[in-house]
């Protein structure tokens, strides 16, 4: 299983364009992994996890197309994971084909309310929709998916993160998400992972009320990774890897790298291609 990092931002990127704190004008100033767009991520080349309004310019950047994606996961409805408008031009590409490939887009009901105001001709676009609720496992394509709850979201109560099973590895997408409730934890109990994917949107900030209520600090998510050791979640070959930096709260790329690496988190960057 192959996964490319699209983006690695929070809602605003890093940079943000209307900000010039600390971390936006580190990020200017030396670029590189340092540099985020809004989270995305692709497994092999054909399942698709998230549709920011950056999709486009992720995919023009580090060399992506998307020709063979045939399904969609979208965790929540907040505009830095799913920006419907992405899909209309589904519509005009495919020239060669006389019928465009299905794309089958799986989200909770906030998710496809959101899709519903979007004035797009889903048939045209070959699109079908697949609502998916938490706790609910379904199969998409070759992959087993699993939607867990999110502890994000609390106005609408449906956003969920993703466990995906290609039946030889099993990689978690624990973002956008507050640490777990007690509900969640016994459907990943003795999963080992192979990959885990977790969210640090208020790194550093630990006195950020929404590192308790919707998000990740650093705290947070050593919590999250010591529970799914008790579990049997994960294991010692469990490769762990931090995500969704809002630069409000965190610090640069080697700086978070450093102290997520305290216990074993790598730290994801715009571009990066793992082999699981």
């Amino acid at each position: 299983m192959q996964i490319t990092f699209l983006g690695t931002a929070g809602p605003d990127q890093i940079p943000s364009p209307f900000c010039n704190c600390p971390r936006c004008t580190y990020a200017r100033t030396h670029r590189g992994k340092d540099i985020r767009k809004r989270c995305c991520y692709l497994i092999n080349d054909d399942l698709l996890i998230d549709m920011g309004a950056d999709l486009f310019v992720a995919c023009h950047t580090h060399n992506v197309d998307l020709m063979n994606v045939s399904s969609i996961l979208v965790t929540h409805n907040h505009h830095d994971h799913f920006y419907p408008e992405n899909l209309a031009t589904r519509r005009i590409g495919f020239p060669d084909e006389k019928e465009k490939p299905l794309l089958t887009l799986v989200g909770p009901p906030s998710v496809m309310a959101k899709l519903s105001t979007v004035r797009m001709d889903e048939r045209a676009a070959g699109l079908k929709r697949r609502p998916i609720l938490p706790f609910e496992t379904i199969q998409v394509d070759r992959y087993k998916v699993t939607a867990i709850r999110a502890t994000h979201q609390h106005d609408v109560g449906d956003a969920v993160n993703y466990l995906i099973d290609d039946g030889q590895k099993k990689v978690l997408i624990a973002s956008d998400t507050a640490v777990y409730r007690e509900d969640v934890w016994p459907y990943l109990a003795d999963k080992q992972l192979n990959y885990l994917i977790i969210e640090c949107g208020v790194g550093v900030n630990e006195a950020n009320q929404s590192g308790k209520t919707r998000h990740l600090s650093v705290s947070g998510v050593r919590t999250m990774v010591k529970k799914m050791q008790e579990i049997d979640a994960i294991g010692p070959e469990t490769e762990m890897i931090a995500t969704h930096f809002i630069h409000k709260h965190c610090l640069s790329h080697h700086e978070m790298e450093r102290i997520l690496g305290q216990f074993n988190v790598k730290c994801a960057y715009d571009g990066l291609v793992v082999n699981v």
